[in-house]
Parts: C-alpha cells; structure tokens; sequence
C-alpha cells in the first residue's frame, strides 16, 4: 500500500512522462519499421538481400521493440500508481494497460517465432524460400500482426490525449463495506 500511496512531485512527474513517451516513440517507430521491412521482404531482389532483410529485422526486434515495450509498461505502471490517475480508476488507463500487455505478449509468443521460422527458410532454401507455402503465411501472419500492433499502439496514444470512457464504477456492495 506504501508503494501506492507515493505521489510525484511535478519535476519527477515530467520526467518520467517525457522517458515514457520516448519509450512509446521508439516502439512506435519500430512497429512501423518491422511493418516496413516486412512488406519489403516481398521485393527482395535475391537471396542475400532477403537475408539481410531480415537481419535487419531482427535487429529492430532487440532494439526498437522489447525493450522500449518492457520500459513503456513500466513506466506506465509506476505514472498510474504514483498519479491521480490509477491503474484501474479510468477506463481508458485500464484500456492502455490490457493493450499493452497483449501487444507485449504477441510479441513474445508470435513475432519472434515467426521471425525466426522466417530466417530458417531463407537459411535452408535461401531466395527461393519466397516461393515456399510457409513463408508466405508466416510472413502474412506477421504483417497482419504488426499492423494490428500499430493500431493498438496509435489507439493507446489517441486516449491518452483524449482521456474517453469515464471512471471505472465501483462495486455497490465495496462502496457500503
């Protein structure tokens, strides 16, 4: 209870909105990157490009996405619980929360698999590994995927702005124990 009753003070507050926005831009950027890259892999002119392609791709996975993922749900955790805000007080905190975790999660269990499968076709059958049933639905499954996952993460950034849905209502029978 101690943890949650803490309150920040304006100047820790403002820092530690502007290190979750950047934590936010980067996972943003890198969505939109992994989205990019993805939809490229299509017009890989051969073998080595399709390969470094996915290098590249795999790259912004450790850089752009785990890592500013794991700091935005920190950091929205701790501005939730040391603000007026809660975590479970409004919808739209409460909302942003789920979102975040589910985009985490698919992360976790889907993309980076399917990354992998994706490299382990270009490893064993290199450029004629576009044609492979396979990689043509691991590849599809990702692109749908990532752009799910950006509109999650545009959506989360529109009601934090825009603040919609009300305060979460309470239980009739907590409010009179």
């Amino acid at each position: 209870m101690l943890l949650m009753a803490y309150r920040l003070n304006q100047k820790k507050k403002s820092i530690l909105v502007a290190i979750h926005v950047l934590s936010v831009a980067s996972w943003i950027g890198g969505t939109l990157g992994m989205l990019l890259l993805g939809v490229y892999l299509q017009n890989a002119a051969n073998g080595e490009q399709l390969y470094y392609t996915l290098a590249s791709m795999d790259i912004i996975d450790e850089n752009l996405l785990k890592y500013p993922a794991l700091l935005t749900l920190f950091t929205g955790l701790m501005l939730s619980m040391w603000t007026q805000w809660g975590l479970v007080k409004h919808y739209w905190v409460l909302i942003k929360f789920v979102l975040t975790i589910l985009t985490i999660m698919i992360g976790i269990l889907f993309l980076n698999k399917w990354s992998v499968v994706l490299v382990n076709l270009v490893e064993e059958n290199g450029f004629i590994a576009l044609q492979n049933s396979q990689f043509q639905s691991t590849w599809l499954s990702i692109i749908i995927t990532a752009s799910f996952n950006l509109f999650c993460l545009a959506f989360m950034t529109v009601i934090t702005y825009l603040k919609p849905f009300g305060k979460v209502k309470k239980n009739k029978r907590k409010q009179h124990a």
